[in-house]
């Protein structure tokens, strides 16, 4: 609909003049009221821009910026003024200003009586504070939704990859109706976090937050405000009004503790407490209150042994040690690789903006021969610079960087040997030179031609050697 001729945007009212612009600024509506004011005619008005008058220009900054002015005053006109934006289908198509004078000229064309001046003055009042309040609401429910966007597991057991992983998906979805806390252990780049998405996002609170708190990334002096919260004045920097902590956050829903054996013995009290009572204190604050939240943590130390040394709580390890998850490293899941090289290429192509089919034979034995200290963490980092490297619709050896094949060099008879010594001293010589062939020849002792057809035998015409 026209807003010109919403009957909304048309109140023809004799206490405030109202009037419409268009997202050009071209005025398409002022009432009665509006012309006294000004003692301007329809024919005056309509169809000219507000700039051709001596107008409130707040209207065209409210177009410009969108944002409204519920109240303030324009003193060239002597008014009471309230802009608002006119926004259909998350677009502004205009701008309503609403005016109420402010000195004798209205009384004296007897628009309205002293008594009604006042009236419609305080109504205007308590009707703008209500829209304020309500506009306030929407962007406090709006940062709501943003958090728990923000804050929420989106995958489940199909994001975890590989058949040796079929028993851990059938522990989360086991676990996925239960409160118990879930301790999760493995080495370092196993994807532990991925393992806790998934129990939250098969649990019955799904549909609430998923906070993360990475325990050796936080100070630990700022430790207790970020878990717990603190109130107005509670330290010097606090900020006004207070702050909720992550476990009131994640109210209802599921905490990740990531790296609990990084967290201080000062602070493992508290966290013991927490989960004992089930409520909380914020910093500065002399009450509690309280929380229902999931525990899950994560660690690649060993606590048992940081337990048998003092140097983490034997009560709050039992209390978080419910049920274990132990994810193994990727050296011990072989058979994991090449499924996981192909989930994670899948996803490179999106987003490196390639097109890579798959991998070469000589590169799956490659990977499957590395022993992945980093575990599924490197595998991925080396499957993205072996992207940006590849010319290929597949990714070859000559991709993958010099240490995979490095340590994967193997041998099984005599004349692969020397095939695959021949390719490597070559790959060697190109990888110091880059593309110069005629310095690779001379290094090598041998002559250019002899050279490409070496290349052309193992393959490597268009390999430039590595950066």
């Amino acid at each position: 609909m026209n807003p010109s001729e919403d009957p909304a945007l048309m109140l023809n009212t004799p206490y405030e003049g109202i009037i419409f612009i268009d997202n050009d600024g071209y005025i398409r509506f002022a009432n009665t009221a509006f012309k006294t004011y000004t003692g301007l005619t329809d024919a005056d008005l309509l169809h000219t821009h507000l700039s051709q008058h001596n107008l409130d220009p707040g209207l065209l900054e409210t177009i410009q910026t969108g944002d409204p002015d519920l109240l303030s005053y324009y003193p060239e006109a002597r008014l009471l003024a309230s802009r608002q934006p006119v926004i259909t289908d998350g677009k502004i198509i205009g701008a309503l200003g609403r005016y109420v004078a402010l000195d004798t000229y209205a009384l004296k064309q007897k628009l309205w009586d002293r008594e009604d001046f006042l009236k419609i003055v305080s109504r205007i009042r308590i009707k703008d504070i209500m829209m304020q309040t309500s506009r306030l609401f929407t962007e406090l429910n709006a940062y709501r939704d943003d958090f728990k966007r923000s804050n929420i597991a989106v995958t489940g057991i199909e994001a975890i990859i590989g058949s040796s992983q079929k028993y851990l998906k059938e522990m989360i979805l086991r676990l996925a109706s239960s409160p118990s806390a879930v301790l999760i252990t493995g080495e370092s780049g196993v994807g532990k976090e991925l393992y806790a998405h998934a129990i939250h996002f098969h649990s019955d609170r799904s549909q609430e937050p998923f906070v993360k708190v990475n325990c050796a990334a936080i100070p630990e002096n700022l430790l207790e405000s970020e878990l717990f919260g603190y109130v107005d004045g509670a330290f010097t920097g606090a900020r006004k009004g207070g702050k909720m902590g992550k476990f009131e956050l994640a109210n209802q829903g599921t905490i990740f503790l990531d790296e609990i054996g990084d967290m201080p013995w000062s602070m493992q009290a508290k966290l013991l407490r927490v989960l004992q009572e089930k409520e909380i204190e914020r910093v500065g604050d002399n009450k509690t209150r309280p929380v229902d939240v999931r525990i899950i943590s994560a660690t690649n130390a060993d606590l048992e042994h940081l337990v048998a040394i003092n140097k983490f709580r034997h009560d709050l390890y039992y209390r978080l040690n419910v049920v274990k998850l132990y994810i193994p490293p990727l050296r011990e899941r072989k058979q994991d690789i090449i499924p996981l090289a192909m989930y994670f290429i899948g996803k490179l192509n999106t987003k490196l903006g390639q097109n890579v089919h798959g991998i070469s034979d000589e590169v799956k034995r490659l990977l499957t021969e590395y022993n992945w200290p980093g575990n599924i963490r490197e595998l991925n980092n080396v499957l993205e610079m072996a992207m940006n490297f590849c010319q290929n619709p597949e990714i070859t050896p000559e991709d993958l960087p010099l240490h995979i094949r490095k340590s994967s060099y193997q041998t099984t008879n005599y004349h692969e040997a020397l095939l695959q010594a021949e390719r490597r001293i070559i790959l060697q010589t190109l990888d110091v030179v880059g593309k110069n062939r005629e310095d690779a020849a001379q290094r090598l002792g041998i002559s250019r031609a002899t050279l490409f057809r070496l290349l052309k035998k193992h393959n490597l015409i268009h390999y430039q050697g590595k950066p």
